[in-house]
Protein backbone atom coordinates (compact mmCIF):
# COMPACT_ATOMS: atom_id res chain seq x y z
CA UNK A 1 0.00 0.00 0.00
CA UNK A 2 1.12 3.73 -0.23
CA UNK A 3 0.29 5.21 3.01
CA UNK A 4 0.49 8.94 3.48
CA UNK A 5 1.31 10.62 6.62
CA UNK A 6 -0.18 14.34 7.09
CA UNK A 7 1.15 15.36 10.37
CA UNK A 8 2.25 18.39 12.12
CA UNK A 9 6.24 18.41 11.77
CA UNK A 10 7.94 15.24 11.78
CA UNK A 11 11.24 13.95 13.82
CA UNK A 12 14.09 14.72 14.01
CA UNK A 13 12.88 18.09 12.87
CA UNK A 14 11.20 18.63 16.08
CA UNK A 15 12.22 15.62 18.89
CA UNK A 16 8.39 15.82 20.73
CA UNK A 17 6.40 12.28 21.42
CA UNK A 18 4.17 13.07 18.63
CA UNK A 19 7.23 13.92 16.24
CA UNK A 20 8.78 10.35 17.36
CA UNK A 21 5.70 8.55 17.28
CA UNK A 22 5.12 9.19 13.54
CA UNK A 23 8.94 9.05 12.24
CA UNK A 24 8.66 5.36 14.01
CA UNK A 25 6.00 4.40 12.98
CA UNK A 26 6.67 5.23 9.28
CA UNK A 27 9.76 3.54 9.14
CA UNK A 28 8.57 0.20 10.69
CA UNK A 29 5.59 0.72 7.91
CA UNK A 30 8.69 0.55 5.47
CA UNK A 31 10.01 -2.14 7.28
CA UNK A 32 6.64 -4.05 6.60
CA UNK A 33 6.77 -3.61 3.20
CA UNK A 34 4.66 -0.35 2.74
CA UNK A 35 5.58 2.83 0.78
CA UNK A 36 5.19 5.98 3.26
CA UNK A 37 4.92 9.50 2.26
CA UNK A 38 4.88 11.86 5.19
CA UNK A 39 3.75 15.78 4.84
CA UNK A 40 5.28 17.87 7.59
CA UNK A 41 5.85 21.44 8.16
CA UNK A 42 9.35 22.78 7.45
CA UNK A 43 10.89 24.11 10.94
CA UNK A 44 14.05 25.74 9.27
CA UNK A 45 15.28 26.99 6.13
CA UNK A 46 17.94 24.58 5.31
CA UNK A 47 15.67 21.64 5.31
CA UNK A 48 14.37 20.23 2.10
CA UNK A 49 10.96 20.79 0.19
CA UNK A 50 11.60 17.06 -0.21
CA UNK A 51 13.59 14.11 0.49
CA UNK A 52 14.26 9.93 0.96
CA UNK A 53 15.58 9.64 4.18
CA UNK A 54 17.72 6.58 5.13
CA UNK A 55 15.21 4.91 6.55
CA UNK A 56 12.75 4.71 3.09
CA UNK A 57 10.61 7.54 5.00
CA UNK A 58 9.49 9.80 1.96
CA UNK A 59 9.18 13.30 3.63
CA UNK A 60 6.85 16.30 2.03
CA UNK A 61 7.76 19.68 3.64
CA UNK A 62 5.73 22.36 3.32
CA UNK A 63 6.22 26.17 5.01
CA UNK A 64 4.32 27.77 7.50
CA UNK A 65 3.08 31.53 7.83
CA UNK A 66 5.64 33.88 9.28
CA UNK A 67 5.24 34.03 13.34
CA UNK A 68 6.12 37.91 13.12
CA UNK A 69 2.96 38.05 10.70
CA UNK A 70 0.43 40.42 12.75
CA UNK A 71 -2.40 37.51 11.18
CA UNK A 72 -0.67 34.56 12.29
CA UNK A 73 -2.76 32.90 14.01
CA UNK A 74 -5.63 33.55 11.32
CA UNK A 75 -3.70 32.84 8.16
CA UNK A 76 -1.63 29.58 10.02
CA UNK A 77 -4.14 27.32 9.48
CA UNK A 78 -5.98 28.41 6.11
CA UNK A 79 -2.05 28.37 4.52
CA UNK A 80 -1.16 25.29 6.26
CA UNK A 81 -4.49 23.43 4.79
CA UNK A 82 -3.93 25.00 1.06
CA UNK A 83 -0.64 23.61 1.35
CA UNK A 84 -1.53 20.25 2.90
CA UNK A 85 -4.35 19.55 0.21
CA UNK A 86 -1.65 20.28 -2.95
CA UNK A 87 0.97 17.78 -1.54
CA UNK A 88 -2.02 15.01 -1.45
CA UNK A 89 -3.22 16.16 -4.74
CA UNK A 90 0.84 15.50 -5.86
CA UNK A 91 1.16 12.34 -4.17
CA UNK A 92 -2.06 11.08 -5.34
CA UNK A 93 -1.39 11.30 -8.64
CA UNK A 94 1.40 8.61 -8.20
CA UNK A 95 -1.32 6.14 -7.27
CA UNK A 96 -3.80 5.08 -4.76
CA UNK A 97 -3.54 5.85 -1.10
CA UNK A 98 -4.49 4.95 2.12
CA UNK A 99 -4.53 8.51 3.99
CA UNK A 100 -3.52 8.95 7.76
CA UNK A 101 -3.74 12.08 9.74
CA UNK A 102 -2.12 12.57 12.66
CA UNK A 103 -2.25 16.68 13.69
CA UNK A 104 -5.62 18.11 13.31
CA UNK A 105 -4.33 22.14 11.55
CA UNK A 106 -3.26 20.25 8.13
CA UNK A 107 -5.81 17.67 7.93
CA UNK A 108 -8.53 20.81 7.66
CA UNK A 109 -8.80 20.11 3.80
CA UNK A 110 -9.00 16.63 3.85
CA UNK A 111 -11.83 16.60 6.39
CA UNK A 112 -14.04 18.66 3.65
CA UNK A 113 -12.83 16.15 1.15
CA UNK A 114 -14.06 13.12 -0.41
CA UNK A 115 -10.85 10.99 0.40
CA UNK A 116 -11.75 8.54 3.30
CA UNK A 117 -9.13 8.83 5.80
CA UNK A 118 -8.35 7.38 9.29
CA UNK A 119 -7.03 9.75 11.93
CA UNK A 120 -4.47 9.36 15.32
CA UNK A 121 -5.69 11.63 18.29
CA UNK A 122 -3.12 12.03 20.12
CA UNK A 123 -3.63 14.44 22.53
CA UNK A 124 -7.01 17.25 22.16
CA UNK A 125 -4.71 20.64 21.01
CA UNK A 126 -6.95 22.85 22.26
CA UNK A 127 -6.36 22.32 25.71
CA UNK A 128 -2.38 22.16 24.93
CA UNK A 129 -2.33 26.09 23.42
CA UNK A 130 -2.74 27.80 26.78
CA UNK A 131 -0.50 25.95 28.26
CA UNK A 132 2.76 24.53 26.50
CA UNK A 133 2.19 26.65 22.78
CA UNK A 134 1.94 30.00 24.46
CA UNK A 135 5.43 30.44 24.81
CA UNK A 136 5.71 30.26 20.69
CA UNK A 137 2.65 32.07 19.74
CA UNK A 138 2.25 34.65 22.73
CA UNK A 139 -0.93 35.36 21.75
CA UNK A 140 -3.58 37.82 24.31
CA UNK A 141 -5.89 36.89 26.17
CA UNK A 142 -8.95 37.51 23.72
CA UNK A 143 -6.96 36.02 20.76
CA UNK A 144 -5.89 33.38 22.38
CA UNK A 145 -9.90 32.25 23.58
CA UNK A 146 -10.61 32.21 20.12
CA UNK A 147 -7.55 30.50 19.50
CA UNK A 148 -8.87 27.50 21.35
CA UNK A 149 -11.95 27.72 20.21
CA UNK A 150 -10.99 27.59 16.55
CA UNK A 151 -8.79 24.77 17.21
CA UNK A 152 -11.68 22.73 19.15
CA UNK A 153 -13.67 23.53 16.04
CA UNK A 154 -11.26 21.88 13.17
CA UNK A 155 -10.73 18.76 16.00
CA UNK A 156 -13.89 18.14 15.92
CA UNK A 157 -14.81 18.36 12.42
CA UNK A 158 -11.55 16.34 11.98
CA UNK A 159 -12.84 13.45 14.07
CA UNK A 160 -16.36 13.85 12.44
CA UNK A 161 -15.12 12.91 9.41
CA UNK A 162 -12.60 10.10 10.12
CA UNK A 163 -13.72 6.57 8.42
CA UNK A 164 -11.54 5.24 11.40
CA UNK A 165 -9.38 6.76 14.55
CA UNK A 166 -7.49 5.53 16.71
CA UNK A 167 -6.29 6.40 20.14
CA UNK A 168 -3.26 4.73 22.08
CA UNK A 169 -5.22 5.12 25.60
CA UNK A 170 -8.86 4.87 27.06
CA UNK A 171 -8.04 8.33 28.33
CA UNK A 172 -7.69 9.85 25.12
CA UNK A 173 -10.71 7.79 23.40
CA UNK A 174 -12.66 9.55 26.33
CA UNK A 175 -11.51 13.18 24.88
CA UNK A 176 -12.60 12.20 21.85
CA UNK A 177 -16.24 11.54 23.06
CA UNK A 178 -16.03 15.00 24.69
CA UNK A 179 -15.56 16.52 21.63
CA UNK A 180 -17.88 14.46 19.63
CA UNK A 181 -19.89 11.77 21.00
CA UNK A 182 -20.73 9.96 17.92
CA UNK A 183 -17.17 10.02 17.12
CA UNK A 184 -15.82 8.26 20.23
CA UNK A 185 -18.15 5.32 19.44
CA UNK A 186 -15.72 4.76 16.43
CA UNK A 187 -12.24 4.93 17.97
CA UNK A 188 -10.04 1.82 17.71
CA UNK A 189 -8.00 1.63 21.18
CA UNK A 190 -3.90 0.34 19.73
CA UNK A 191 -1.27 0.14 21.45
CA UNK A 192 1.52 2.62 20.94
CA UNK A 193 4.80 1.55 19.73
CA UNK A 194 8.51 2.38 20.61
CA UNK A 195 11.98 0.52 19.55
CA UNK A 196 12.32 -2.59 21.88
CA UNK A 197 15.21 -3.00 20.32
CA UNK A 198 17.39 0.05 21.35
CA UNK A 199 15.11 0.52 24.81
CA UNK A 200 16.02 -2.51 26.17
CA UNK A 201 17.89 -3.63 30.02
CA UNK A 202 21.47 -3.65 30.51
CA UNK A 203 23.25 -6.92 28.99
CA UNK A 204 25.25 -7.30 32.42
CA UNK A 205 23.55 -6.76 36.09
CA UNK A 206 23.44 -3.40 38.26
CA UNK A 207 26.40 -2.69 40.08
CA UNK A 208 24.38 -1.23 43.10
CA UNK A 209 27.13 0.85 44.27
CA UNK A 210 24.93 3.91 45.25
CA UNK A 211 22.91 4.09 48.09
CA UNK A 212 20.38 4.96 46.02
CA UNK A 213 17.48 5.48 44.77
CA UNK A 214 18.64 7.40 41.52
CA UNK A 215 15.69 8.97 40.28
CA UNK A 216 14.96 9.84 36.63
CA UNK A 217 12.74 11.88 35.06
CA UNK A 218 12.79 12.92 31.07
CA UNK A 219 10.10 15.58 30.80
CA UNK A 220 9.68 18.56 28.48
CA UNK A 221 9.40 21.42 31.17
CA UNK A 222 6.34 22.90 30.80
CA UNK A 223 3.41 23.31 33.48
CA UNK A 224 1.58 19.88 32.53
CA UNK A 225 4.27 17.53 32.74
CA UNK A 226 4.77 18.47 36.55
CA UNK A 227 8.94 18.57 37.02
CA UNK A 228 8.17 21.62 39.42
CA UNK A 229 6.08 19.24 41.34
CA UNK A 230 8.72 16.33 41.19
CA UNK A 231 11.62 19.13 42.64
CA UNK A 232 9.05 20.11 45.37
CA UNK A 233 8.98 16.44 46.17
CA UNK A 234 12.94 16.03 46.57
CA UNK A 235 13.01 17.82 50.42
CA UNK A 236 10.21 14.92 51.93
CA UNK A 237 12.05 12.50 49.83
CA UNK A 238 15.52 13.48 51.39
CA UNK A 239 14.04 13.09 54.92
CA UNK A 240 13.50 9.63 54.55
CA UNK A 241 16.17 8.75 51.81
CA UNK A 242 18.92 10.85 52.41
CA UNK A 243 21.28 9.14 49.60
CA UNK A 244 18.15 9.98 47.17
CA UNK A 245 18.86 11.87 43.55
CA UNK A 246 17.45 13.37 40.89
CA UNK A 247 18.41 13.59 37.56
CA UNK A 248 16.23 15.85 35.59
CA UNK A 249 16.32 15.56 31.61
CA UNK A 250 14.74 18.20 29.20
CA UNK A 251 13.91 21.64 28.57
CA UNK A 252 10.91 24.03 27.51
CA UNK A 253 9.48 27.39 29.19
CA UNK A 254 9.79 26.18 32.37
CA UNK A 255 12.75 25.77 32.48
CA UNK A 256 14.29 28.81 34.54
CA UNK A 257 11.77 28.32 36.99
CA UNK A 258 12.80 24.94 38.01
CA UNK A 259 16.37 25.89 38.03
CA UNK A 260 15.45 28.57 40.61
CA UNK A 261 13.31 25.99 42.73
CA UNK A 262 16.18 23.89 42.90
CA UNK A 263 18.50 26.35 44.28
CA UNK A 264 15.52 27.61 46.62
CA UNK A 265 15.43 24.14 48.10
CA UNK A 266 18.62 24.39 48.77
CA UNK A 267 18.67 20.88 46.52
CA UNK A 268 21.81 21.76 43.85
CA UNK A 269 23.76 18.64 45.49
CA UNK A 270 21.31 16.51 44.94
CA UNK A 271 19.41 17.37 41.38
CA UNK A 272 21.01 17.72 38.30
CA UNK A 273 19.40 19.43 35.25
CA UNK A 274 20.91 17.54 31.98
CA UNK A 275 18.76 19.84 29.85
CA UNK A 276 18.13 17.89 26.17
CA UNK A 277 19.90 14.87 26.13
CA UNK A 278 20.65 12.80 23.06
CA UNK A 279 19.09 9.52 22.38
CA UNK A 280 21.67 7.16 24.18
CA UNK A 281 21.97 9.02 27.19
CA UNK A 282 18.33 8.73 27.25
CA UNK A 283 18.62 4.89 27.54
CA UNK A 284 21.69 4.86 29.33
CA UNK A 285 19.92 6.85 31.71
CA UNK A 286 16.50 4.77 31.75
CA UNK A 287 18.90 1.23 31.79
CA UNK A 288 20.90 2.88 35.24
CA UNK A 289 18.57 4.78 37.21
CA UNK A 290 16.80 2.92 40.20
CA UNK A 291 13.08 4.77 39.66
CA UNK A 292 11.88 6.56 36.66
CA UNK A 293 9.24 8.71 37.18
CA UNK A 294 6.38 10.81 35.38
CA UNK A 295 4.87 13.43 37.43
CA UNK A 296 2.32 14.74 34.85
CA UNK A 297 -0.22 17.18 36.11
CA UNK A 298 -2.13 17.18 33.19
CA UNK A 299 -3.04 15.94 29.38
CA UNK A 300 -0.77 12.55 29.74
CA UNK A 301 -2.06 10.72 26.13
CA UNK A 302 -0.21 7.83 25.77
CA UNK A 303 3.00 8.24 28.26
CA UNK A 304 5.99 7.57 26.00
CA UNK A 305 8.86 7.98 28.75
CA UNK A 306 6.73 5.42 31.21
CA UNK A 307 7.05 2.94 28.51
CA UNK A 308 10.67 3.46 27.44
CA UNK A 309 11.94 2.96 31.10
CA UNK A 310 9.47 -0.26 31.29
CA UNK A 311 11.29 -1.81 28.09
CA UNK A 312 14.93 -0.44 30.06
CA UNK A 313 13.79 -3.00 32.86
CA UNK A 314 13.13 0.42 34.99
CA UNK A 315 9.98 0.36 37.35
CA UNK A 316 8.37 3.47 36.56
CA UNK A 317 6.51 5.82 38.88
CA UNK A 318 3.19 7.84 37.35
CA UNK A 319 0.78 10.32 38.89
CA UNK A 320 -2.60 9.08 38.38
CA UNK A 321 -3.12 11.41 35.73
CA UNK A 322 -4.21 10.81 31.89
CA UNK A 323 -3.04 7.34 30.38
CA UNK A 324 -0.14 7.01 33.10
CA UNK A 325 -2.13 4.54 35.58
CA UNK A 326 -3.14 2.75 32.40
CA UNK A 327 0.20 1.69 31.46
CA UNK A 328 1.30 0.73 35.02
CA UNK A 329 -1.62 0.02 37.00
CA UNK A 330 -1.94 -3.90 35.75
CA UNK A 331 1.85 -4.07 36.69
CA UNK A 332 1.49 -2.79 40.03
CA UNK A 333 -0.48 -0.16 42.18
CA UNK A 334 2.81 0.55 43.65
CA UNK A 335 3.46 2.30 40.71
CA UNK A 336 0.43 4.84 40.61
CA UNK A 337 1.07 7.65 43.21
CA UNK A 338 -2.42 8.34 45.17
CA UNK A 339 -2.56 11.66 43.82
CA UNK A 340 -0.41 14.64 41.34
CA UNK A 341 0.88 16.80 44.27
CA UNK A 342 4.21 17.02 45.03
CA UNK A 343 3.64 15.31 48.31
CA UNK A 344 1.59 12.32 46.72
CA UNK A 345 4.81 11.81 44.71
CA UNK A 346 7.22 11.91 47.74
CA UNK A 347 5.45 9.38 49.65
CA UNK A 348 4.98 7.01 46.18
CA UNK A 349 8.89 7.25 45.45
CA UNK A 350 9.54 6.31 49.27
CA UNK A 351 6.98 3.50 49.78
CA UNK A 352 8.00 1.81 46.39
CA UNK A 353 11.75 1.78 47.48
CA UNK A 354 11.54 0.66 50.62
CA UNK A 355 9.00 -2.29 50.03
CA UNK A 356 11.95 -4.37 48.83
CA UNK A 357 10.53 -7.53 47.43
CA UNK A 358 7.82 -5.70 45.32
CA UNK A 359 10.35 -3.68 43.97
CA UNK A 360 12.60 -6.02 42.81
CA UNK A 361 9.01 -8.13 41.15
CA UNK A 362 8.68 -5.16 39.10
CA UNK A 363 11.98 -4.92 38.25
CA UNK A 364 12.15 -8.38 36.98
CA UNK A 365 8.73 -8.13 34.78
CA UNK A 366 9.06 -4.36 33.80
CA UNK A 367 9.97 -5.25 29.79
CA UNK A 368 7.51 -7.97 29.50
CA UNK A 369 5.27 -5.42 29.98
CA UNK A 370 5.43 -3.61 27.04
CA UNK A 371 7.41 -6.05 24.78
CA UNK A 372 6.50 -7.55 22.47
CA UNK A 373 2.85 -6.05 22.38
CA UNK A 374 4.61 -2.20 21.59
CA UNK A 375 6.80 -3.18 19.56
CA UNK A 376 7.09 -1.36 16.13
CA UNK A 377 7.00 -4.75 14.38
CA UNK A 378 3.78 -5.73 16.25
CA UNK A 379 2.37 -2.13 16.38
CA UNK A 380 2.72 -1.61 12.27
CA UNK A 381 1.18 -5.25 12.04
CA UNK A 382 -1.54 -3.82 13.40
CA UNK A 383 -1.56 -0.56 11.39
CA UNK A 384 -1.17 -2.70 8.24
CA UNK A 385 -4.30 -4.60 8.90
CA UNK A 386 -6.26 -1.18 9.75
CA UNK A 387 -5.30 0.30 6.26
CA UNK A 388 -6.16 -3.10 4.03
CA UNK A 389 -10.06 -2.70 5.57
CA UNK A 390 -9.73 0.76 4.61
CA UNK A 391 -8.34 0.60 1.49
CA UNK A 392 -11.05 -2.16 0.67
CA UNK A 393 -14.03 0.62 0.97
CA UNK A 394 -15.58 2.10 -1.85
CA UNK A 395 -14.04 5.21 -3.45
CA UNK A 396 -10.46 5.32 -1.11
CA UNK A 397 -8.41 3.48 -4.44
CA UNK A 398 -9.52 6.16 -6.69
CA UNK A 399 -6.92 8.75 -7.77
Amino acid sequence: MNVLMVTNVIAPDKLGGLERYVRELSAALVRAGQNVTVISKRTADTQPTHEIASDGVEIIRISPPNKRNPFFALAYPVLISLAVRKAIKAVRERGPIVLHGHFPVPMIGPSFGQVPYIYTCHAPVYKEILDERQGSYSLPRPVQKLAVWGLKTIERQVLKRAKTIITLSSFIRNEVAVLDRAAGGRVQLLPGGLDTEKFAPLETSRSGAAAGPILFSARRLVKRTGAEELVAAMPEILRSLPDAQLMLAGDGTRMEHVAKAIVNNGLSEKVKMLGRIPEGDLIAWYQNCDIAITPTQALEGFGLSTVEALACGTPALVTPVGANAEVVGTLSPLLVAGGKASGDIAKAVIALWNERDAYERIQATARAHVEPEMSWSNVAEMHVNLYSSLAALPGVTRR
